[in-house]
């Protein structure tokens, strides 16, 4: 028999063997040696003997100051998010003995659920820090009949007896005990439903990806930022390298698998529940996409870590979001992009406004637009608007605009109807928030007011900073930057339903000149298209009385605009 022995306060050390085989199938007997302090400072050894379907210490816990350090001492130990609770669970595992042998480098860590007995407790008075530590946080493992080692968490394995500790074995069979709490209330309805997040980065750091202590460390600090619960996570160290670790959310799970030959790395997190797992990515990214060795900030972009990711819904749920739409089915469920890339998710007081930059592989060539950032002269760097990526404008989920057609569309939707009209001084702009059809309306000298009637301002100032091309008129003479800022502009940000009926409808019961506004060569409807299932769309297009109250406010010769949504097909007039 083994016996080792460490100089330590408490320690537990474990020694194992072989000791007989009956009747055809191997009985192991291990024998288990607690060597402790007790509370009278006397050394006691006692030993434990347990056959293969008893339970078994596997970790060998080193108490310090009453805080367990686990058998792998380097590896971080979960811990919850400022604010969060220990949850009640129960924890098994199933672990193969001969992966576990030779590897040497399999650690299973947990969330202290601080449920061990205290000082408070009847009879626990004098116990000391370090003896209620090893109260709690004890895996102990049932030798199966195939060899392996069913583990599982009992907070009191250990009983104090006099000046001894003996085993309780726990119920492995998933009954509860019969003075167990009833769980509280759940807040909110926990449907079966949840978000899944596939994440594949290369070119990341080999050292870093062969490290199970930096990845552990790594993953801990994405849960915690992300409010999540890791209740435990398990890693395995491969031979001759590569990691794989799982970890256990109370939302569900988080797991990695990394080869550091070829800088790669793939990721999965899913979780149950409303909570966004988008805006987690940028934090995965900032701790996983490491970068190699000798690649800086100023390095081309090519040598940079680069991550492709997918966002599955998944389940079922009874209500569609912003994210079952356009937005998950063009962008967040694509796999085939070779950048996706969120640039900016706001929420107004109208809408959520989303925009995201993609490459698709069989449209662009990613290298190129890498190519195209790097100032070396090439073709690329001094051409970089033809290789840059295509931008996508959502509006509660559904696709308003996009960089590719973004010409094509507002040319069309504003030039036919401004050169129908012989000489359009006065136009105004229902939506519109892009900027786009502004752009277009100033192009023409004859314009003398614009009045755009968009109820959004927070659109307008989104739009402003992250779709500039879409709102620059800086190559028109005379005008400015922004083509908000064109003296000839004049943007109101307020309900264009209400705006019209005060001035023009005719239930109103007062003339034009009451309410000082004159009537329009041109209106255009530049709102939400009439196919989304939106009430604000249908109160636009399917209200006669608004309708009439436009053509109210038309001169005699004037012109109204309206966008009706998408032909069914091509061959559509």
């Amino acid at each position: 028999m083994k016996h080792i022995t460490f100089s330590s306060a408490v320690l537990l050390t474990i020694a194992a063997s072989v000791l007989s085989y009956f009747a055809g199938r191997a009985t192991r007997t291990y024998t288990y040696r607690l060597h402790y302090n007790n509370k009278n400072n006397r050394i006691h050894d006692k030993d434990y003997q347990f056959q293969n379907d008893s339970f078994l210490p596997r970790t060998q816990p080193k108490l310090e100051g009453g805080q367990i350090i686990p058998m792998n001492p380097e590896l971080p130990t979960p811990r919850l998010a400022d604010g969060k609770k220990v949850p009640k669970t129960k924890y098994t595992s199933m672990v193969f003995s001969k992966v576990h042998v030779v590897s040497g480098k399999y650690s299973s860590l947990h969330l202290d659920d601080h449920v061990a007995p205290s000082r408070s407790d009847e009879g626990m008075e004098d116990t000391n820090v370090s003896d209620v530590a090893l109260y709690s946080h004890q895996e102990v493992c049932v030798e199966t009949s195939d060899g392996n080692a069913k583990c599982s968490i009992n907070h009191d394995y250990y009983q104090e007896d006099q000046d001894d500790f003996e085993p309780i074995l726990p119920s492995m069979d998933g009954t509860e005990d019969d003075n167990d709490e009833s769980d509280e209330d759940e807040e909110e309805e926990h449907l079966p439903s949840g978000q899944h997040l596939l994440i594949d980065i290369k070119r990341v750091n080999s050292d870093f990806l062969n490290s199970e202590v930096r990845l552990a460390e790594a993953m801990l600090t994405v849960v915690n930022e992300s409010k999540l619960t890791l209740l435990s996570y398990h890693c395995h160290k491969l031979i001759p390298m590569g990691v794989s670790c799982v970890g256990v959310l109370l939302e569900s799970h988080i797991s990695f698998h990394t080869w550091p030959e070829a800088g790669v790395i793939t990721l999965d997190l899913f979780t149950c529940g409303n909570g966004e797992l988008v805006p987690v990515l940028p934090v995965i990214e900032r701790l996983f996409a490491v970068s190699m060795d000798g690649v800086s900030d100023d390095s081309d972009l090519a040598l940079k870590p680069h991550t492709v990711w997918t966002h599955k819904l998944r389940g079922f749920r009874d209500v569609e979001n912003h994210l079952s739409v356009d937005l998950g089915e063009m962008v967040l469920e694509v796999s085939s992009y070779e950048l996706k890339k969120e640039i900016a998710s706001v929420q107004s007081a109208f809408q959520r406004i989303d925009i995201y930059d993609t490459i698709h592989k069989s449209e662009q060539d990613i290298a190129a637009y890498e190519r195209s950032l790097i100032p070396n002269g090439s073709y690329e760097s001094k051409n970089p608007k033809l290789f840059e990526p295509n931008r996508l404008v959502f509006l509660d989920g559904i696709l308003q605009s996009m960089r590719e057609g973004n010409e094509a569309y507002h040319e069309a939707l504003v030039h036919p109807a401004m050169m129908y009209h012989p000489d359009p001084k006065r136009v105004a702009i229902i939506g519109g928030g892009e900027g786009a059809t502004l752009r277009e309306v100033l192009k023409h000298d004859t314009v003398e007011k614009v009045i755009m009637i968009e109820i959004d301002e927070i659109m307008v100032n989104v739009s402003r900073e992250f779709l500039p091309d879409w709102n620059d008129c800086s190559d028109l003479e005379g005008s400015a930057n922004w083509c908000g800022d064109d003296e000839r502009a004049e943007m109101k940000y307020v309900d264009a339903f209400a705006w019209f009926n005060d001035r023009f409808s005719t239930s109103s019961g007062m003339e034009t000149a009451q309410h000082g506004e004159d009537p329009f060569d041109v209106i255009i409807m530049d709102a939400l298209d009439p196919e989304d299932d939106i009430p604000f769309a249908a109160a636009l297009y399917n209200n006669h009385d608004f309708t009439q109250t436009l053509f109210n406010a038309l001169t005699d010769d004037g012109v109204l605009i309206l966008q009706l949504g998408e032909a069914p097909d091509h061959d559509s007039p």
